[in-house]
């Protein structure tokens, strides 16, 4: 009997899921208080990742509305799509939430990384539309794993100016419906009937697709790791400028943390001071800080969490 394509991705992209987590955990901080009073820079961040999405869900659709696969490979798509388990409409809904209009404008010609991901997402899923299961297993998985985390993380981080829709029973956007599932289960229940369908279909993979597949999740999790870095690189500055055009934009005014006498004149002049990327000044500064507590030396916090598809 065939070993799921999913084990066979997980085996394969390991070393790569540890150079993510670790890049994950590295820069939520940043996009968290004390470190920083407003949920945009989570925003910016994560709507960085929305036209992946798109791009793999909408071609994903159009495979299953066309007649150019064979039977047996319409069969697969047909019986891996479950509709709950998208995430683009939620996450553009997060987006709408958490962003002003002003600063919903996409930044294609500072995103290269982006941009070339997006459109090989495209141009596979054309030529070989059994690579769906990379992403899927991919984008899908890690948000019952990683995703747990980092959701609590922001609840923890940003209370009730972004909060949780579900579990307040409330019909509205939440800012976190990215990382919520509809039902009363919280999405396991679509995580475990995912699972079952990769694994059934599975032995109807043949060799050469099980080998694109796993292929697939290798490059996809490399493009990962590599936007992880161009977000840090160009979200900081727009966090800033949206900070300096709004500052009170959306910030919990009950949050008093650490940095809540902070004031845009301030991060202004440090940018003016200092002509490094905002997320380079944060990293240099909470170094500092964190060099400064008795007995724990700089980077010597274990990682938290693995952030892994399951």
């Amino acid at each position: 009997m065939a070993t799921s394509i999913g084990d066979d991705i997980n085996l394969a992209t390991k070393p790569h899921h540890t150079t993510l987590n670790q890049l994950i955990l590295q820069f939520l901080p940043f996009a968290l208080p004390p470190n920083i009073l407003s949920h945009h820079l989570y925003a910016l961040g994560v709507s960085h990742f929305h036209p992946l999405y798109a791009a793999f869900e909408t071609s994903f659709r159009t495979q299953l509305r066309s007649n150019a696969s064979s039977p047996r490979l319409a069969g697969i798509l047909q019986e891996l799509y479950v509709v709950d388990l998208e995430r683009a409409e939620a996450l553009q809904a997060d987006i709408d939430v958490l962003l002003p209009a002003s600063h919903r404008a996409p930044i294609s010609d500072k995103v290269p990384r982006r941009e070339a991901f997006q459109r090989h997402i495209q141009e596979s899923l054309a030529r070989k539309p059994h690579l769906v299961v990379a992403y899927t297993w991919i984008f899908y998985m890690a948000l019952f794993s990683g995703g747990r985390y980092i959701r609590s993380k922001l609840r923890a981080g940003f209370g009730p100016s972004i909060s949780s829709a579900l579990s307040a029973g409330l019909h509205k956007p939440s800012g976190l419906a990215f990382w919520e599932f509809p039902g009363g289960h919280d999405g396991e229940d679509l995580k475990l009937e995912y699972k079952r369908r990769v694994t059934a279909v599975s032995s109807r993979l043949t060799e050469e697709e099980r080998a694109d597949i796993v292929e697939e999740g290798v490059y996809i999790m490399v493009q990962l790791a590599d936007l992880v870095r161009e977000v840090a690189e160009v979200v900081p500055d727009r966090a800033m400028a949206l900070a300096l055009e709004a500052p009170a934009h959306n910030v919990d005014p009950g949050f008093q943390g650490p940095l809540a006498r902070i004031r845009p004149p301030w991060l202004l002049l440090v940018r003016s001071l200092f002509p490094f990327s905002a997320m380079e000044f944060l990293s240099t500064a909470l170094g500092f800080m964190a060099s400064r507590v008795p007995g724990q030396a700089v980077g010597s916090r274990p990682l938290p969490v693995q952030l892994r598809a399951e």
